[in-house]
Order: structure tokens, then sequence, then C-alpha cells
């Protein structure tokens, strides 16, 4: 076996789109036959629909890691079911549910898959749990966090 074999060079494009199609398979996180792959010369093009981007940018993580994978094109757009309101309260509950941040301290905007974020919290680690929670709400593409922290 030379070492072209063993980093995985040589695959064939089907041998490639079936370990990602098992991949997508079996991750809990993606809905099932929301993404699809095609794979030429080991480059792969993502292509589908999602919710939320934590999953757009999972699915490419998964697939960067695939054997034979030259690169990826991502072209999966963020499709949001909720209305801003529900969105809203969903990344209220994350930040008080997951974060322990009191959300009185904190602003959400929420426009355009956007949520920006206002107000105080107490450390960097708050500030980045939030962004996080505010990321991984339903029909959320991009956070801008304009959090100040004060200890």
């Amino acid at each position: 076996m030379n070492s072209d074999e063993l980093a995985g060079m040589g695959r064939d494009d089907s041998d490639i789109a079936m370990a990602i199609a098992c991949i997508l398979d079996w991750n809990v996180q993606i809905p099932e036959g929301a993404v699809h792959a095609r794979v030429e010369n080991g480059w792969v093009t993502l292509e589908g629909e999602v919710e939320n981007d934590f999953q757009r940018l999972e699915v490419e993580r998964m697939v960067r890691q695939v054997r034979g994978v030259t690169g990826v094109t991502n072209v999966i757009p963020v499709n949001p079911p909720a209305s801003p309101a529900s969105v809203r309260a969903a990344i209220e509950d994350a930040l008080t549910r997951q974060a322990g941040i009191d959300v009185r301290d904190i602003q959400i905007d929420v426009f355009d898959h956007t949520a920006k974020l206002y107000g105080h919290v107490h450390s960097m680690r708050e500030a980045a749990a939030a962004k996080a929670a505010a990321a991984a709400a339903p029909g959320i593409a991009n956070v801008e966090s304009h959090l100040v922290v004060t200890p």
C-alpha cells in the first residue's frame, strides 16, 4: 500500500458520496433528506436546506473529515421556520437554561434571520454562551453581539 492510499487519495467519487450519505443519515442534528452532496473529482458541493446555521456548519465540518475529500463548496441556505417573537423566546429560554444568564440584562432584537444582542454580561464566557445560544435558535443565520462585559 502506498502513501496515497493511506491518505485516502484515489478514492472514487461514488465511494466518497456513499460515505457522506451515511454520515448525513446517521447525524440526528441534520433532518433526514435535508442535505445532499455532489462529488466531482473529490470536490464536494453541499446542497439542500436547513433551519439553523449550526446545522449548515456541522454538515460542512463532517464532510471535510471524509477520506478522499479535496474540498467543499457549501451552498446550503438557512431557511428558518419561526417568527421573530418565537425566536426571541427561544433565545431567552436558552440563555437562562444553558448559560445561566439573567435575560433581564439583555435585549434581543430579531430581524431578517439575524439576532442582535445588547446589554451586560459578567464575563467573556457568558458573552460567548449568549452568542452560542442565539446562534442555535431556530431561524437564526447570523448573530451580532453588542454585549458589554461588566464584572
